[in-house]
């Protein structure tokens, strides 16, 4: 959710199991290249003093698809790549997304972060792991997941309708759509003549006579 000086999270789904912590949270904006679905997944230990800390930001577009596929029963796996340029070095992000019948959670989320390079397309590939965290998920705990999260996308879509329309308006200056007209030589008239046109021929109405 975006303020008028800065990006907030708003915390939309919470996993716990025995030493992990999954939170996913919004960071919508009214520009879609910033609209993100935050994950953090954490492990702690029998103290509850986390360990491991792994994160990732997805496109919210991106995820409304796979939250689709979830909860229609077409999804098999999903893999996004992401990246950031910090002034000490760069960080690559990877989450994965896998679904396994075979298992009693057949659900696989894993989130990679690592040391990245930039390649000449400006993506950040994944060098080094650092950081790797798995998760997973029965199938009700997915779609539930998927649910919740799509739920809250389409409604914040919604109440932000008028506003996300206006962000996106492209105007467009009226020179720009008129079309240029070739000038017509002077002796060529503005429009073709054209032959008179024939009157149809009236048609003959047929009437059936009435028996008496």
């Amino acid at each position: 959710m975006t303020t008028a000086n800065a990006l907030t999270r708003v915390q939309v789904y919470k996993q716990v199991t025995r030493d992990r912590v999954l939170d996913v949270s919004e960071m919508l904006s009214l520009e879609p290249r910033r609209s993100k679905i935050a994950f953090t997944l954490v492990e702690f230990d029998e103290s509850h003093k986390a360990t491991v800390r792994v994160k990732h930001y997805a496109d919210a577009a991106d995820f409304k698809l796979v939250c689709w596929d979830i909860l229609y029963g077409s999804f098999d796996e999903w893999t996004d790549y992401k990246g950031t340029v910090y002034d000490d070095g760069i960080q690559a992000r990877t989450l994965s997304l896998r679904k396994d019948t075979k298992y009693r959670q057949p659900f696989v989320l894993k989130i990679d972060n690592g040391h990245g390079e930039t390649l000449a397309s400006g993506a950040v590939k994944m060098v080094e792991v650092r950081d790797s965290l798995t998760l997973l998920l029965s199938e009700f705990e997915a779609r539930k997941l998927a649910q919740t999260v799509l739920d809250y996308i389409r409604d914040w879509e919604t109440v932000n309708f008028r506003r996300r329309q206006e962000a996106m308006t492209v105007v467009l200056p009226l020179a720009e759509l008129s079309q240029p007209t070739l000038p017509l030589h002077e002796s060529e008239p503005e429009t073709a003549p054209t032959e008179p046109e024939e009157s149809p021929a009236p048609r003959s109405r047929r009437r059936s006579a009435k028996a008496a």
